[in-house]
């Protein structure tokens, strides 16, 4: 909305959407209600080793048009719709983003479904003598008035020995030609109660209900004249801990609320006059699913794969509109209004500007839709960067359709897991997905080992472009498996252990031995992780070394050997905390212990080289060896990837497609692209990007002008400018990275074993030869079972 103009006649833009080269996107037969593909999680035909079918990408469509109707300070405070007509009520802070603005602004279009004959009509706000006030809870009324609950802060500083501060409520009603009827303040019912008004819901008979919360929850009912009909004390039980409240109409309410260990939710009905709980039902989806109001008893649900109906009854929510298949670039829907068992209207977020919109969205029958040969996308977590991607493969490729499935959605409060299980299932029973997405690389190499891998080598030595091009062989090697890689690796990071050249030298053995030496030459009391405790310690023995006491290959180990037995000794003599949450810390004796020597080592995690000039130059404050993990090999530095790999099935049946769409990740335009934050795997981009680093930090101005700046660090309390590295500093930096070939091992369930089995030695009852042999015992077993 512009500023001051606030009538105006909006024009329909249809959204580019979906390349379906769609003849009839408005029509179409089928029932808003009808079944989806397969609940929350999506289809499960359609993977590569199940029957290719062209209709999964076909199912669950719509068109949709965006509605020019918002501008960019527009709030929406709700979406109604009543006689054909849409209702968007909107808080504008009139380009200040400061909620004490003199130019804020309140009011409503109407509008019709498609966008046309609309209007906004102001609502003006009455003035008080509060400073800070914003619009807390609104909606129109079927009798035709508008309510709102504005929320204020008043301060009275006046009296220095009687400072006021206090938080005030005011119930709002407009008719709908934006004239204000009357202005009521909320109070508590007793003086001095904490008393606040959530939301405002429609009483019924043009009545307004507020709920209030506070020292209790309470519903007070305002006739259409703003006196108080009467005020309701309700359960806290069930009001204090709601997810959703509305107003049937008919005097009674909906409420959606969580059990006392928040991890269940129920719906059922309350009479406010009564006072009582009607029937509640178990909502049998978890709270990975936004809830709004549907048509009548139902509800609409809505996550990152799209939205979802569910009645009471069902066993699941039905799949209404899948985002993907419907090429909807949308970070969130926020909210969603029904329109009839072909249409709704949504307000959702634009997945790359976060800019908002609000669209109409039409039912699209599969058979208006062309064929297309399909692939599935799947992993643990489905970025919207590579939901983006999606979408605009989709869109761009007339042979090719990806849907997509993200197993994230069967996590549940109980088990966070739940959707890695699934797609490991889904993997060893050969029911792979076409593309495969990984965050989390623990179980890469079993893939590999049971064959259900492509070689993703052999696909880009045989690309025409990408073949030709110069990828850091470092970040190959260490994803490889028998000299094969199997992985697109879009970016990456590197962990690792720092300390001062002056005390270290180039050491060409980093071993505990050796890091002992080096102790004896420090100040007493040094210590070689500064304040590292020892639940870290051990996981960074996994994280750094655990590939020296497992060999992956065979699955052996080796944690009765005397390296392991040196760490658990070190380990004893950590600290278990660092310090007490009561206890005073002081962050400049933290922040100096490098430079004065108390402490050796600090970690380092590599994502952007100009970055690392905060631990060396600030931290150390002075030149630096990589020196790692002490490790039995001196190798303990390793790489990650940032963000996700993807994976392509050995056994898809569209592997040609599957690739078009992997390899853009390692493209010299998606390489040097400036949304790659971490580490590109493209030399000549790795290159470019690590040459930033000897800059000075700057900031792009409104005409593109650089505007440079410095960065402090503050050294017994004084601020000193951190300097930007010279050439010759970041070629070490480089030359370091290009020599990590690993990368870090993690189990969870070898870590507990090593953590139950030590407590034993740290406490004294056993000899670390002792808890290393049981420890080696057990985790050999896990190896064996779980190989």
């Amino acid at each position: 909305m512009k500023r001051g103009i606030w009538k105006k006649v909006i024009a329909l833009s249809l959204a580019a959407v979906m390349g379906l080269g769609l003849a009839a996107c408005n029509g179409g037969s089928g029932d808003a209600n009808r079944d989806g593909q397969g609940g929350i999680g999506g289809s499960d035909v359609g993977t590569s080793g199940g029957v290719k079918t062209s209709q999964q990408g076909k199912e669950n469509v719509y068109s949709y048009q965006e509605l020019d109707l918002l501008g960019s300070n527009d709030n929406v405070s709700s979406i109604s719709y009543r006689d054909g007509k849409l209702f968007l009520l909107v808080y504008n802070y009139g380009g200040s983003g400061e909620e004490t603005s003199e130019n804020n602004l309140f009011g409503y279009y109407k509008a019709n479904t498609d966008g046309s004959d609309s209007s906004f009509v102001e609502l003006a706000l009455p003035e008080r003598e509060e400073s800070n006030s914003w619009i807390n809870s609104a909606f129109v009324s079927d009798a035709g008035y508008v309510y709102a609950v504005c929320s204020c802060t008043y301060e009275d500083t006046s009296d220095p020995n009687n400072y006021v501060y206090e938080d005030r409520y005011y119930l709002d009603c407009w008719n709908m030609e934006g004239s204000l009827q009357w202005s009521k303040q909320i109070i508590a019912n007793k003086p001095g109660e904490w008393s606040y008004c959530s939301q405002v819901l429609d009483g019924g008979e043009g009545r307004v209900l507020a709920v209030m919360g506070g020292n209790k929850n309470e519903t007070v009912l305002y006739s259409p004249q703003g006196e108080e009909i009467s005020r309701k004390e309700v359960s806290s039980d069930i009001f204090g801990r709601s997810a959703l409240i509305y107003s049937n109409g008919d005097g009674t309410l909906t409420v959606i609320y969580f059990d006392e260990a928040y991890t269940r939710r129920y719906m059922a009905s309350y009479d406010v006059e009564a006072g009582t709980l009607g029937e509640q039902t178990e909502l049998p989806f978890h709270d990975n699913l936004g809830i709004h109001r549907g048509s009548g008893q139902d509800l609409l649900l809505v996550n990152n794969m799209g939205v979802y109906t569910w009645s009471p009854g069902d066993a699941e929510p039905r799949m209404l509109m899948n985002s993907i298949n419907s090429d909807l670039l949308a970070d969130d829907i926020t909210m969603i209004q029904w329109i009839d068992d072909q249409h709704f209207v949504a307000i959702y977020h634009d997945i790359s500007t976060y800019a908002q919109k609000c669209a109409y969205f039409t039912y699209v029958d599969p058979a208006d839709i062309p064929d297309k040969k399909e692939l599935v996308l799947g992993g643990s977590y489905v970025s919207s960067e590579i939901r983006t991607k999606v979408i605009q493969f989709n869109r761009s490729n007339s042979q090719y359709r990806i849907t997509l499935k993200d197993y994230s959605i069967y996590n549940t409060p109980e088990d966070w897991t739940a959707g890695q299980t699934r797609l490991n299932n889904d993997i060893i029973s050969g029911q792979m997905p076409d593309i495969m997405m990984l965050t989390d690389m623990n179980s890469y190499r079993n893939y590999v080992s049971k064959g259900a891998l492509a070689d993703i080598g052999k696909l880009l030595a045989a690309d025409p472009e990408l073949g030709g091009l110069e990828y850091l062989q470092n970040v190959w090697e260490a994803y490889s498996v028998n000299g094969q890689l199997y992985a697109v690796i879009p970016s990456f990071n590197v962990q690792t252990m720092i300390a001062k050249k002056s005390l270290v030298g180039e050491p060409q053995s980093w071993t505990m031995a050796d890091v002992e030496t080096v102790l004896a030459t420090m100040p007493q009391g040094a210590t070689a992780f500064g304040d590292m405790v020892r639940d870290s310690f051990i996981y960074n023995i996994l994280s750094y070394g655990g590939k020296d006491f497992i060999d992956l290959e065979t699955g052996k180990c080796y944690f009765d050997s005397q390296e392991f037995i040196d760490m658990l000794e070190y380990a004893k003599n950590l600290p278990k905390e660092n310090y007490k949450e009561d206890e005073d810390y002081d962050y400049s004796h933290y922040e100096n212990q490098y430079r004065e020597n108390r402490s050796l080592m600090r970690e380092l995690f590599i994502s952007n080289i100009a970055d690392c000039k905060y631990q060396i130059k600030g931290y150390m404050g002075e030149e630096v060896s990589f020196v790692g993990f002490p490790t039995s090999d001196s190798n303990g530095s390793y790489l990650s990837v940032s963000g996700s790999a993807l994976m392509i099935s050995a056994n898809s049946q569209q592997q040609e497609g599957a690739w078009q769409f992997a390899r853009q990740f390692l493209t010299q335009e998606y390489q040097t692209s400036s949304g790659l934050y971490s580490m590109p795997v493209l030399k000549s981009a790795f290159l470019a990007k690590a040459a930033e680093a000897t800059e000075r930090p700057y900031w792009t101005d409104q005409n593109g002008n650089k505007e440079y700046y410095d960065d402090y660090w503050t050294i017994n309390g004084e601020q000193v400018v951190l300097e930007p590295f010279t050439q010759e500093e970041v070629d070490k930096i480089c030359q370091f990275i290009y020599g990590v070939n690993r990368t870090a091992f993690y189990s969870e369930e070898i870590r507990n074993i090593i953590m139950e089995d030590a407590e034993a030695f740290f406490s004294g009852q056993r000899s670390a030869q002792e808890v290393a042999g049981i420890i080696q015992s057990r985790a050999q077993l896990y190896m064996n079972e779980n190989q």
